[in-house]
């Protein structure tokens, strides 16, 4: 027995009722139209929907009709069942079955005493694959279920007569008596509360059908006279009270008289006039502008005023408490977790912050499936949480707040975390992506693949997960809103996910530039800031492997002009003043060049028309002031699709050119200092990350030491190296002191760094045309930033330290490396060592040098332009001239194909970490 009037199964009900009465209709449409597959996924993830809202609730018997009809769904969507009439039919039935069921709970608080056996068997034969007859009995939904029977006996007309007209009136005024208008009341989305201070409904708005208690004396004349009538009949009908609908307080006071209720509907139709009202303003403005006529500009101005004081109040009548959708969480959690048998705390903090009607109803789906996630996926059982050090009671966080215009929503737990190794394992096993792409791709790209369609890591299918629905889902229904998910997980440690909301659709602040004589319209909720370059300075762009940059405040940001993209024809950028528009969507941060920059309007968003929509740089549409219709650029889509692009030509060149596409993998530790920005160290020069107490630091002068290792080991401040301002963490007051231990150049050295970020892989080229000093090897474009790639060996070099007495040459060692970084590193390596070294960046170049060099070792990595390693080794070992020559791999691919390796002839192979490991075998070798 559940309580019906519990907000949580109110609003399951809403829920199951809405969803049921679209799966009807699509399911007769996809019966007529089965190849549509989104139509088949539209009615899988609602009964998935409606399965897991009834295991949470433990009603049983709808859990067991959906979790059937979700199977054979399933099959039908894997092609090993067809959607034929009997099928359909089953379904059909199945689904009436589940109204029902719903219709009962929403009566009594139970499923009802109908146990559905034959239904249950037909669903099991055809889950089993087995034939089916369809009888007659399919259920019918009763949609009158929901009158109210008021009639009365003639013998009712005695003294306690006046006692139940009394609880009649109580019943019609707390409930509507129609089932159409039963069912609309109770769809929370169709209904909000106003505070009378701010909008004055009643004076403004018409033909509001429901209204307060003691706002409608005509309703309670009615009563009265109903009473009155009763006892000159015998019978009362319905249509007399029939739309009068109104909410019953306990309260008398102020509450009543300040609080009505609005149909959403009603109140969606005012924001659209709202917004007509605001183009006709914004077209008025434009006409005041200009005339000379000061009594216009006046007109214009308080009509401007009005405006926007109506479509504030407006727009703040849409607005609700996230907290209406966050609150739900609390008995999800709670079942959940004792239903898996563990201990769960759940914080919700920023309830009270705000955000628009329709948007809400839009993210709450999405919510629901992250929240089950964390607690199915992400918490760990008490008993192994303990095995691994952490508190037996898990917590999940939510918390709501609000962000640069738009409100952020993120959900994080400390549980086991995200393993990106077994998601690449399951994305290859499901033919998500070839294995050559997962060796490429960065942690954060690994992450994302969970957001594929039908993609899951559980192991098991269960009434709570384990399907691939849900993930995709959250993505696509968040983007559709123009907002964004984010995710952030560390193995162990928990999960992040953050999604970002725009506060409203409806009107939006935008900024209006032109290109080729068309106005486009960018909202600022993406604006960073404007450039402008002089006529004269157009070299401030730098162009670097055919993709543009601009060097803002000492970041390199990709620069995309918006006529070429568009492919416009414009004389204007040809000459004059450059105007660059700083974007920023989802971290990406980028400058679009257009021809001018016009204004800044309030525009009115129109969905794009069905030819359009899949065009993603586009976010809709708008009517400007001047009554042209102008296109709204999709800030995120725009990066998208500009970016592959950008990338598809470059592969495409390289590949006209003869050339093979150069893969890149270098790994770099990335690392704050304390001017907030981020720098790169190549990870095969760092021996370990220390975090060092601030006691532990002594002075030599003016020089900190360090004890490490029993040594007094030198202790860098990169920001005095660097000529950063700011002060050093070694001058702040922190307790501990992180640093990066290095050995360069027979140096062991640790520079103090503000914060360790990540370790991530450069996939395209450090651009060193950008090192504009000594301290820099150049920058890169790693997870869509650029980086700053320190040059280590320079920087050494710049130390007043001991010089390190080099060993004499005794061998002649060929590096090959198409990295530059990799390569001198490697380089610095071997000559230290005291070895003579000749390098090459890819096979064929290689070959060259052996025909003119004399070579003792050859160490090479594996995939390189040109000519990989695999084809240089074939033809090494099949020239006698060569054959002898010892050849060491040294690759980020040796874990992966260590046998593969071996096979094809290499002597030795060694992860690019390990080039230590490859020095001591080098050294080896040279001693026989």
């Amino acid at each position: 027995m559940h309580d019906k009037s519990s907000p949580i199964v109110k609003e399951f009900l809403l829920e199951s009722f809405e969803n049921l009465s679209n799966i009807n209709e699509e399911l007769t449409h996809f019966e007529k139209n089965s190849g549509d597959s989104e139509l088949l996924n539209s009615i899988y993830r609602k009964v998935h929907t409606l399965k897991g809202s009834a295991s949470f609730l433990g009603l049983k018997v709808l859990q067991h009709i959906t979790h059937l009809s979700e199977n054979i769904l399933d099959k039908i969507r894997e092609q090993q069942l067809s959607a034929d009439s009997t099928t359909v039919d089953v379904l059909l039935e199945s689904f009436d079955a589940c109204i029902v069921i719903l219709n009962s709970i929403e009566s009594t608080g139970d499923e009802g005493s109908e146990t559905f056996d034959k239904l249950l068997e037909k669903l099991e034969r055809l889950d089993s694959g087995e034939a089916v007859e369809i009888e007659d009995d399919i259920i019918i939904n009763d949609e009158d279920n929901h009158e109210i029977d008021l009639s009365f006996k003639e013998k009712k007309f005695d003294e306690d007569l006046m006692s139940s007209l009394n609880e009649l009136e109580d019943k019609i005024f707390a409930k509507p008596v129609n089932a159409k208008n039963d069912i609309e009341e109770k769809k929370s989305s169709d209904v909000l509360k106003l505070r009378e201070e701010k909008v004055p409904v009643e004076d403004t708005v018409k033909n509001i059908d429901e209204v307060a208690p003691g706002k409608n004396s005509k309703l309670r004349d009615k009563i009265e006279l109903l009473k009155n009538e009763l006892f000159k009949k015998n019978e009362v009908e319905v249509q007399d009270v029939e739309g009068a609908k109104v909410e019953i307080s306990e309260s008398k006071g102020n509450l009543v008289d300040s609080v009505v209720r609005v149909n959403v509907a009603l109140l969606d139709k005012i924001m659209n006039v709202v917004g007509e009202l605001v183009l006709n303003r914004n077209q008025i403005l434009q006409c005041a502008n200009q005339d000379t006529s000061p009594e216009l500009s006046r007109l214009a101005h308080q009509l401007n005023a009005i405006t926007t004081e109506l479509q504030t109040d407006i727009m703040t009548t849409r607005m609700q408490p996230v907290g209406s959708v966050l609150s739900k969480f609390e008995r999800v959690v709670r079942d959940i977790s004792r239903q898996q048998e563990k201990s769960i705390k759940l914080n919700i903090t920023g309830k009270e912050t705000e955000l628009d009607k329709t948007l809400l109803e839009a993210i709450r789906d999405p919510l629901t499936h992250l929240v089950r996630n964390a607690v199915d996926h992400g918490i760990e059982k008490p008993e192994s949480r303990v095995a691994n050090g952490k508190p037996e009671i898990g917590t999940i966080n939510i918390r709501a707040y609000h962000e640069g215009g738009q409100v952020t929503i993120e959900i994080s737990d400390d549980g086991n975390g995200i393993d990106p190794e077994k998601i690449l394992n399951k994305a290859i096993a499901k033919g998500i992506l070839s294995k050559e792409k997962a060796e490429r791709l960065s942690k954060k790209q690994i992450l994302n693949i969970i957001f594929s369609p039908g993609f899951s890591t559980a192991e098991a299918v269960t009434n709570i997960s384990g399907r691939g629905v849900g993930m995709d889902v959250v993505k696509s229904n968040i983007e559709k809103i123009g907002g964004s998910v984010d995710i952030h997980s560390n193995v162990g440690e928990g999960t992040i996910f953050k999604l970002k909301i725009p506060l409203t659709l409806a009107i939006v602040p935008a900024l209006v530039v032109e290109s080729a004589n068309e106005t486009f319209a960018i909202p600022q909720i993406s604006l960073v800031e404007l450039v402008r370059i002089e006529e004269g300075e157009d070299k401030k762009i730098e162009l670097i492997h055919e993709s543009e940059f601009f060097r803002l405040r000492g970041d390199l940001i990709p620069v995309f002009r918006l006529n070429h993209c568009l492919n416009l024809e414009s004389d204007k950028e040809l000459s004059g003043d450059i105007n660059i528009v700083i974007l920023n969507a989802e971290g990406h941060t980028y400058g679009l060049i257009v021809d001018q920059v016009l204004d800044t309007e309030e525009i009115v968003v129109k969905p794009l028309s069905k030819e359009l929509k899949e065009l993603s740089i586009y976010g809709g549409a708008t009517i400007m002031g001047d009554g042209s219709v102008s296109l709204i650029i999709d800030a995120l889509g725009f990066f998208n699709t500009v970016g592959r692009v950008s990338n598809q030509k470059k592969i495409d060149g390289t590949e006209k050119a003869g050339e093979k596409l150069v893969v890149y993998n270098d790994e770099i530790l990335l690392c704050t200092l304390e001017d907030r920005r981020e720098y790169g160290i190549p990870l095969m020069l760092v021996n370990r990350l220390e975090e060092f107490k601030r006691e532990q630091v002594e002075w030599s002068g003016n020089s900190p030491l360090v004890r490490y290792r029993n040594k007094a080991m030198p202790l860098i401040s990169l920001e005095k190296i660097l000529g950063i301002k700011t002060p050093s963490i070694l001058d702040g007051t922190t307790e501990t002191i992180p640093a990066v231990v290095v050995s360069v150049r027979g140096h062991q050295i640790a520079f103090a760094v503000s914060e360790i970020k990540d370790i991530a892989i450069n996939q395209g080229p450090i651009s060193t045309e950008t090192a504009d000093r000594d301290e820099f090897v150049g920058t890169a474009f790693i997870n869509e930033k650029t980086i700053t790639i320190l040059d280590l060996f320079n920087i050494i070099d710049s130390l007043p330290l001991k010089q390190v007495k080099k060993e004499k040459t005794h061998g002649n060692i060929l590096v090959v490396e198409d990295s530059q970084l990799y390569l001198r590193v490697q380089k610095e390596l071997y000559t230290e060592a005291g070895y003579a070294v000749c390098t090459a960046m890819n096979g064929s170049e290689a070959l060259s040098i052996l025909d003119t060099e004399k070579i003792d070792v050859i160490v090479t990595d594996i995939d390189m332009p040109i000519m990989t390693g695999w084809e240089m080794i074939r033809k090494l070992k099949g020239n006698t001239k060569y054959v002898d020559i010892p050849v060491i791999a040294v690759s980020s691919i040796v874990s992966k194909k260590r046998e593969e390796i071996t096979r094809a002839g290499f002597d030795f192979c060694f992860d690019k970490q390990q080039n230590g490991e490859a020095l001591k075998i080098v050294n080896k070798l040279m001693e026989l």
